[in-house]
């Protein structure tokens, strides 16, 4: 195994598409490893960075020790070809640990979930991001939620911890998100957090690259959209958006935890592995599933190889 990229490496490589891989459970709900390893190969052929073990891979369902496997099996697969950044959380000695798992299995970044408990001040939060950060020499990614917000002071004190390179944004405020743009651009990644429907926003100020689950079954759309965004083309990605991602965004967004459930459905549909999900969540019901079947049709991406979708 190669060694991983140092922090300003991977601050430098946060570009393109950053894909949310699944964790591929089995009826029986143990965690199907080479199906996750051939979803991770997947990922690598279509993305600048694939990121296992955030909300998209259920990460509040695992054990430590399925973490560290999952992790570890991912770095394998695609190490050399992708940067993995790996996701930690749930609470602060536990992510301290997953993050120190993840250097030693080669990982080449981590991106730090949200605390649970989420009633705590500036000097709260930073204060679990220095200790989670230092608890590893590898490049840190922050995860802004509607939850868990970084006001611009706030963003300029962790920007100031060495390897901490980036932050995600997943809630979609673009008022805010100039005003922490105008604060930390010049020495974080900022990125759209929030996939492609919002992605031209980002990118016309700046951003050079958007997360992703769609990515995991509709990879030549994503790129498409992509191509569109580097080449300063915002109407025209804006387009794609509207055509091809909006019906399943909104399905997506119907109740809580379809996130997730819609795009292990629509892999499973497209003829990939996603397993089912692990509860808390559960199947997607049946109409929903339909709707979605629906959707993928009219897409076009129910024939042929996944892979040239």
């Amino acid at each position: 195994m190669g060694m991983s990229l140092g922090s300003s490496e991977l601050k430098s490589a946060l570009r393109g598409i950053i894909g949310f891989g699944v964790t591929p459970f089995r009826e029986d709900l143990s965690v199907d490893i080479e199906a996750l390893r051939q979803n991770a190969s997947f990922l690598a052929k279509h993305c600048e960075v694939v990121t296992p073990l955030a909300g998209n891979g259920e990460i509040y369902s695992l054990s430590p020790e399925e973490h560290k496997t999952i992790g570890q099996a991912v770095v394998e697969e695609v190490h050399g070809r992708r940067p993995v950044v790996v996701g930690v959380g749930l609470t602060m000695p536990i992510a301290r640990e997953m993050a120190k798992a993840a250097e030693a299995y080669g990982a080449d970044g981590i991106l730090v979930l949200p605390p649970y408990f989420t009633h705590a001040n500036d000097d709260g939060l930073f204060e679990y991001y220095r200790s989670i950060a230092a608890a590893t020499k590898l490049g840190v990614i922050l995860f802004q939620t509607h939850a868990v917000n970084f006001s611009p002071p706030l963003l300029r004190r962790l920007a100031e911890v060495p390897n901490i390179i980036g932050m995600k944004d997943e809630h979609g405020d673009m008022d805010q998100f100039v005003r922490q743009w105008a604060a930390v651009a010049d020495r974080m990644a900022l990125l759209c957090g929030v996939g492609e429907i919002l992605a031209p926003c980002y990118f016309a100020l700046g951003v050079k690259a958007f997360t992703s689950g769609l990515v995991n079954f509709m990879p030549k759309t994503c790129r498409r959209i992509l191509h569109h965004l580097e080449a300063g083309e915002l109407e025209e990605a804006s387009r794609v958006v509207e055509q091809e991602t909006l019906a399943i965004y909104d399905l997506r967004v119907k109740r809580p935890g379809y996130r997730t459930l819609v795009i292990k459905e629509a892999m499973n549909l497209c003829g990939l592995n996603a397993g089912r999900v692990r509860p808390p969540l559960a199947p997607l019901p049946e109409q929903d599933r339909q709707a979605l079947r629906a959707i993928l049709e009219k897409l076009e991406l129910l024939r042929g190889d996944p892979a040239a979708r």
